[in-house]
């Protein structure tokens, strides 16, 4: 169905603040059960509660701005993996900005689950419309989200967690590809980052939280001090060596084929998985920005310690976590992110092959701007 087929289907302007229930569109009531089928998987990764799916389901029916940001972002995904509904999603966004933007830009209100979760759905629109740079520099919603947690002007319940993590998990992808700390949000989303017995989640959520920190540490203004990066590399160590044995993959081999070079690591939970390329995720930054050493990159290897193949191995284990995995989608943007950032690093045309695929199914399936490096890549490999 194309945007001139449905344009009658949309809620009348006249009645743009007054909520329909049940809906009167099908095409409407269509984007609603997209996002709970489709696009709620990315906001519940690592959340076995599946507190987005289940708290949508249930209060958009009561909140007009909660149900424009979903009809935006479902008809904005469309529009770039489907090609269609490309202006109806702009029309959605408008009307949910009307009072989002209010509460937002407010510093005396405190931010409730409803605002919350439209604040966040709608970045989640902003991340598929534009480049990197206009996206995630200038617009206006991330920047004011992100001011209210810091700050925090936020009603605090198990669903501002789960929104909380989705925001850092956002953030670490989008730090990376543009090159900026994230600065402290990870303080602000509840994780315990000590190495203290714990849920198997929050062992999870420790590793992400970790990937944050090297992310600050790789792309920080302050200068970097050998003591820092020694400590957060022994924090990778002292994580794999007290993680609870369920971490380590159900089933493991060194190729995934004999066509496909990339080790095959089965996991059985997507937080296991997460946990995985995260801290591989951090592995790779801390060893990118080494502060151990000032030689130049041919000095490196020519005295034996570059730290490229010690790259490419982590930049393997996250790529072949994805494809090994396919069922848990997220992992695709784990294997793009990374392949965005050390692609160049891999000259063997069966791997380069397989990481331009990757690639493809990554923008495919997430519809983000910002991962498609694939061009660059190609001429950098000359495929």
């Amino acid at each position: 169905m194309f945007a001139g087929e449905v344009r009658d289907e949309l809620m009348s302007r006249d009645d743009l603040d007054k909520l329909p229930w049940p809906l009167e569109s099908k095409f409407e009531a269509s984007l609603l059960k997209y996002f709970l089928t489709t696009l709620s998987p990315w906001f519940d990764y690592c959340d076995p509660q599946q507190h987005f799916r289940t708290y949508i389901g249930n209060k958009a029916a009561t909140d007009i701005t909660l149900l424009y940001a979903v009809l935006a972002v479902s008809a904005r995904h469309q529009s770039s993996s489907l090609h269609r509904h490309n202006r109806i999603a702009d029309e959605y966004q408008k009307r949910c900005l009307r009072s989002l933007i209010a509460a937002l830009d407010d510093p005396e209100r405190t931010l409730n689950d409803t605002i919350l979760a439209s604040a966040v759905i709608l970045r989640f629109f902003e991340e598929m419309t534009e480049t990197p740079e206009e996206s995630f520099r200038t617009h206006t919603l991330s920047a004011q989200l992100l001011l209210r947690i810091t700050e925090g002007h936020v009603y605090r319940s198990s669903f501002t967690d789960a929104a909380f993590l989705v925001v850092l998990r956002s953030e670490i992808y989008v730090a990376n590809l543009i090159r900026r700390p994230i600065g402290n949000l990870e303080d602000h989303c509840n994780i315990d980052t000590s190495l203290d017995p714990t849920s198997e989640r929050m062992w999870a959520l420790r590793a992400i939280a970790h990937a944050a920190k090297a992310t600050n540490f790789a792309y920080g203004d302050v200068t970097a001090s050998e003591y820092n990066w020694q400590s957060l590399m022994q924090y990778i160590d002292d994580w794999e060596r007290l993680c609870p044995q369920s971490f380590q993959p159900i089933y493991s081999q060194n190729r995934i084929s004999p066509a496909n070079p990339f080790p095959h690591m089965c996991y059985a939970i997507d937080y296991h998985v997460a946990a995985r390329q995260h801290i591989e995720l951090a592995r790779v930054l801390l060893l990118a920005s080494n502060a151990q050493s000032c030689l130049t990159r041919i000095q490196q290897a020519r005295m034996g310690q570059s730290n490229d193949e010690s790259i490419r191995s982590s930049v393997r284990v996250i790529c072949g976590i994805s494809m090994s995995n396919p069922e848990f989608m997220i992992a695709r943007i784990g294997a793009a992110l990374v392949i965005a950032i050390c692609g160049e690093l891999f000259d063997d045309p069966t791997e380069t092959q397989i990481l331009i695929e990757l690639l493809s199914e990554a923008e495919s399936h997430l519809a983000w701007p910002c991962l498609k490096a694939k061009e660059y890549l190609r001429g950098v490999w000359r495929v």
